[in-house]
């Protein structure tokens, strides 16, 4: 089994889920099992999946994995199902959950799903004093999934955690999570895990828990699997650390080198490339491009094996479906768009701003920009680039179009991409945008860009944070049309390089035919 490690898929996917799930299609179509592998707890799991299309039997979590939940067929719950309903306290009702109540005291409340009426999210308990007590999280598959247990502080109005209990189908406690109040912040101290093997184990770091893990379900399947960790802060130090006999991997998605233009001399980013125990634990390191692995083999000089296999494919029907001229409907003429995240390393605002200066001279070009944006940080980001946009005068052709899983239509509808991002380490979209015809000016930025983009074939790569070259190419291609055509062509033939046949090929001589369980 090849198991490839992440810490959540939801419905909103970054480039390294999007190449997960090509690469599960991937396995899927030449016979390999493979499973994509996550271990954070979401109630909406089974939902967020469908989005993906992802099977159930390409997808393992930690938590299902210890409820006995994997294959667990939904079973509508009702507000008459939960226990606090048997005991004839009055309920109210409202439109995002309900109450009950003995007599003037609040015994429950119960809130629904976001945009899911009537589907059970939280039953929240509360003391004499009207203070929560706990909260039982409801998966909405239709069963308790947990409890969260609450006391008080100092101050009475204010409640903290301070424990969680996971529950098997059966009511069984599989897992306790304990957690205590450190200054102004509220931290899990302890993990109390029963193993596969019916043991208790203990651990204060979650790492040790998530290795627990992997190691209990490379043991089902019969041990000498192979990881691959996709997310390398959450996913690599758990494998590296694992006890039983596994191949493991690390795909370096980004690159890694802190500063945006010095691969050699920069801090490197990754524990699992900065420390040598934790690199001489892993048995290969894959790069998306052929560029970042040699500057890897320079830096690190190490004896693990480093290669390079394209993060993105381009499946066969896409490839054999007729092209889409760039003057054609459904194209819309002038049509440019960015699809990345709202998220500072992009660098929007320079896309935003080169766009500007040709807009200037070609009023009649808009661009659309697909992406959602940095919540962690409270989408500074975003609202930046709005203001950018409302301060430049282009609310009326520039339009945040958020985020969209599936983006056919929208390249089948352009004539050009923008990328100004800092660091890319492969630039999935760039792949994507070609195998739809569209040309795309980047900057010449580590390292997706000028592995992709073959200059004046399928688009452009200016120099690295030169606005006035990319506003200078986004003339050019705009106020050309024969050239216009033929960077469109261009993009479709360079496409068919990452057929899923020769990303096939690299897949199976660089690891499947390398893997010494075979």
């Amino acid at each position: 089994m090849y198991y490839f490690l992440n810490d959540h898929l939801g419905p909103l996917a970054s480039g390294v889920e999007h190449a997960e799930l090509k690469r599960i299609r991937l396995f899927n179509q030449f016979g390999v099992p493979a499973q994509l592998v996550t271990i954070d707890y979401s109630a909406t799991t089974r939902s967020d999946n469908a989005v993906w299309q992802l099977a159930e039997q390409n997808f393992v979590n930690l938590y299902d994995f210890y409820a006995g939940t994997e294959t667990y067929a939904a079973t509508p719950l009702t507000l008459a199902d939960l226990p606090v309903a048997q005991q004839g306290y009055r309920l109210e009702k409202q439109a995002a959950g309900a109450s009950f109540w003995d007599g003037q005291r609040r015994v429950t409340t119960v809130q629904y799903a976001t945009n899911r009426q009537a589907v059970i999210s939280t039953v929240t308990y509360f003391d004499a004093a009207d203070q929560k007590s706990c909260t039982d999280i409801y998966d909405e598959r239709g069963f308790r999934a947990y409890t969260k247990y609450w006391t008080t502080t100092v101050a009475p109005a204010t409640t903290y955690l301070v424990l969680e209990q996971f529950y098997t189908l059966t009511g069984q406690i599989y897992l306790e999570i304990t957690y205590q109040q450190r200054g102004t912040s509220v931290v899990a101290t302890n993990y109390r895990l029963k193993t596969s093997a019916g043991q208790v184990t203990s651990c204060v770091k979650r790492d040790q828990m998530i290795t627990q893990f992997y190691d209990d379900l490379n043991q089902r399947d019969g041990g000498g699997n192979t990881f691959i960790s996709d997310r390398t802060a959450v996913a690599n130090l758990p494998m590296t650390l694992m006890q039983t006999p596994a191949r493991k991997v690390e795909y370096l998605h980004s690159v890694h080198f802190d500063d945006y233009r010095e691969p050699f001399q920069a801090q490197l980013v990754y524990d699992s490339l900065r420390y040598t125990d934790q690199l001489s634990r892993t048995d290969l390191i894959v790069t998306a491009t052929p560029q970042q692995a040699q500057d890897l083999r320079q830096r690190l000089r190490t004896q693990v094996p480093i290669v390079n296999i394209p993060v993105g494919m381009v499946e066969t029907a896409q490839l054999e479906a007729s092209p889409v001229p760039i003057d054609a409907a459904p194209r819309i003429k002038g049509k440019v768009v960015i699809v990345a995240r709202l998220f500072a390393e992009k660098n929007l605002s320079d896309a935003i701003l080169a766009f500007k200066a040709a807009y200037e001279q070609l009023p009649w070009l808009t661009l659309d920009i697909y992406g959602y944006g940095d919540a962690i940080n409270g989408n500074h980001e975003t609202q930046r680039l709005h203001q950018l946009v409302e301060s430049t005068g282009l609310q009326a052709v520039v339009t945040f179009k958020g985020y969209t899983p599936h983006l056919e239509t929208v390249y089948q509808q352009a004539q050009l991409m923008l990328l100004s991002s800092h660091l890319e380490g492969f630039a999935l979209a760039l792949l994507e945008a070609n195998a739809q015809g569209v040309p795309v000016i980047s900057y010449d930025t580590y390292y997706g860009p000028a592995y992709i983009i073959k200059q004046a074939q399928n688009g452009y790569v200016v120099p690295y944070g030169d606005r006035a070259a990319m506003t200078a190419k986004i003339i050019l291609v705009m106020t050309d049309a024969a050239l216009r055509q033929r960077l469109s062509t261009g993009a479709y033939q360079r496409a068919s390089d990452f057929s899923t046949a020769n990303v096939w090929q690299l897949w199976q001589q660089q690891v499947i035919e390398t893997d010494p369980a075979l």
